[in-house]
């Protein structure tokens, strides 16, 4: 048929002009389409024959692109005349190829047939649309595919038309080395200005540093410039990649063939910026939600701080709470508030309801079940000795082996300053599981009672005994003769008395140097009276009986006493 040419493809392109024939050429081909779909070619039943020894062939694809200079123009979905999807792809693309590298500018068109539509390029037919290569699952129609595939191919032509011209070619080089000149340019400024800021502020920091008074301070203000300096070098990088990814997004676009990959990089940012931006908008309602909770609760805090700082500085008193539990019941309830708080707009949260929220909330919360119940456990023992009214600050105590003046009843120790002027500081459970001696609590009003003893063989006269023991405690400035001193006899042991000496001070601090003093007092009285402050274990029993006479009941006489009374006066 003059006129009319087939390709290597076996498409039919029709030369301008000839419109009429290749329509007619067209049908005649659809036609044998349909035949050969309908008739099984020769040999198929040798083939079936021998399919079950010959390896299965892989399946062809259900879907090809055709693609042209870096664009897609349409998606091919149905074989025709017996090709595959593949095959026909392949072959619009070279038809494609070979029809714009023909002289001139070619125009898309279509031109209808039963079997669907011709793509014309330039006068030629390139490819065919078929109903089966539409769209179903979005319900794609004719018109909408013509109107696709003229857009991409017009496109795609105009880009490689342009990128064939020199002009092009050159302006897209300049402009690209001018925005490479440009974004160096602008890293250095970045890193001219990323210097000013650090030398600057590390100015500043060192001024603020040297006001400050406390050390803890001037640490926390240390930890803050490092945690500033790594987030002022975070910011500088990502502006830095920022300029990268612009410079690479202009210099991509400069050119037809990777124009796309440009196009995809700005959708990319604006689907990720649309995304960050719909993510805010939709959190915006959450969090206004926590900031008010979390608004009321400070507000709450603050008023009942207010409100016991008062107590705790004698104005009032609040359901029996005086100065001394203001404080801790104050922490208390705060840390109640702020944790009711925090529970309450936990669920308002931004991400809170997602499954990665919620392990990392048990995790957490599994860390500080398991970490934290000593910590639990101090903190209880605290409040138990605050509101069990045990000690309070300023008392002496005798804590196990510890004695000393309370400091501060805290939520987890205790801390004591001896007699040495040692600080010590004691857990809370341990003070709950040991003993505790509260030496400025008692029923006779401020002051002590102090209790020493002594053990006394039975050779000593008892009444003697307490006699020396009194006047030891009177001779000693700090004990106090009202109420009077007294002595008990706690135990008649097997080889001596247990006398207990017991006197009141009101200084319960100078405790220990009253004692001091006393024992001295003690020892001196029973050196002079004669008196051994001995404990005798026995051996055998002795020759004569370890009794007192009742001549010496008030006293046995020293050595030095016996010879004055049997002394004869001289002189006569």
């Amino acid at each position: 048929m003059p006129g009319l040419w087939v390709s290597t493809g076996n498409d039919l392109v029709a030369r301008p002009g000839r419109r009429a024939r290749g329509l007619i050429l067209a049908i005649v081909l659809a036609g044998l389409a349909l035949t050969a779909t309908a008739a099984p070619p020769p040999g198929q039943t040798d083939a079936t024959s021998t399919s079950d020894t010959a390896p299965a062939a892989p399946p062809p694809a259900t879907e090809a692109t055709i693609k042209f200079f870096n664009r897609d123009i349409m998606t091919l979905r149905a074989p025709l005349l017996g090709r595959s999807v593949e095959l026909r792809a392949r072959t619009a693309e070279a038809n494609i190829a070979r029809v714009v590298e023909q002289p001139g500018t070619p125009r898309v068109a279509f031109q209808e047939i039963p079997q669907g539509s011709m793509v014309m390029l330039g006068g030629q037919l390139v490819a065919m649309l078929t109903p089966g290569d539409l769209d179903s699952l979005n319900h794609q129609t004719m018109a909408q595919a013509r109107a696709q595939v003229a857009r991409n191919l017009g496109e795609a032509v105009a880009a490689a038309e342009r990128d064939h011209a020199p002009r092009q070619l050159i302006n897209g080089v300049l402009m690209s080395l001018l925005a490479t000149v440009v974004a160096v340019l602008a890293i250095l400024v970045l890193a001219w200005v990323r210097r000013q800021i650090e030398s600057r502020f590390q100015r500043w920091i060192e001024v603020r540093v040297q006001t400050l008074r406390q050390e803890s301070t001037r640490h926390v203000v240390t930890s803050m410039r490092t945690f500033i300096n790594w987030f002022k070098r975070l910011v500088i990088w990502l502006i830095a990649l920022l300029v990268l990814e612009e410079w690479l997004r202009f210099v991509l676009g400069q050119f037809g063939f990777t124009q796309p990959w440009s196009q995809r990089m700005t959708g990319w940012i604006v689907d990720l910026l649309s995304g960050w931006g719909q993510a805010i908008a939709g959190a915006v309602p959450g969090l206004v939600a926590a900031f008010v909770i979390l608004f009321l609760a400070r507000v709450l805090a603050n008023t009942l701080s207010m409100t016991f700082r008062a107590v705790e500085s004698g104005r009032f008193q609040l359901f029996g709470i005086d100065d001394q539990l203001a404080e801790p019941t104050r922490k208390l309830l705060v840390a109640v508030i702020w944790l009711f708080g925090i529970a309450m707009a936990y669920p308002y949260l931004p991400g809170a309801q997602t499954d990665a929220f919620k392990g990392l909330s048990v995790l957490v919360g599994l860390m500080i079940s398991l970490g934290a119940s000593s910590i639990v456990g101090q903190a209880a023992g605290g409040f138990t000795l605050l509101y069990a009214r045990t000690m309070t600050v300023g008392d002496l105590v005798r804590i196990g082996e510890v004695e000393g003046q309370v400091l501060q009843i805290g939520l987890f120790t205790t801390r004591l300053r001896n007699l040495m002027g040692v600080e010590i500081s004691i857990p809370n459970n341990v003070v709950l599981g040991g003993q505790l001696h509260n030496y400025s609590r008692n029923p006779d009003g401020p002051g002590l009672w102090l209790e020493t003893g002594v053990t006394i063989g039975y050779d000593s006269p008892w009444r003697q005994v307490h006699r020396l023991l009194l006047g030891a405690a009177a001779k000693t400035a700090k004990i106090q003769q009202t109420p009077a001193p007294y002595v008990l006899q706690t135990a008649l042991s097997d080889f001596y008395v247990e006398y207990k000496l017991r006197a009141r001070i009101l200084e319960p601090f100078l405790r220990p140097f009253v004692l001091t003093e006393l024992h001295s007092n003690i020892q001196d009285a029973f050196n002079e009276a004669g008196v051994q402050i001995m404990s005798p274990n026995y051996e055998a029993d002795p020759e004569q009986p370890k009794m007192v006479e009742p001549a010496h009941w008030e006293g046995i006489p020293s050595p030095l006493q016996a010879q004055a009374a049997t002394r004869t006066p001289s002189g006569d």
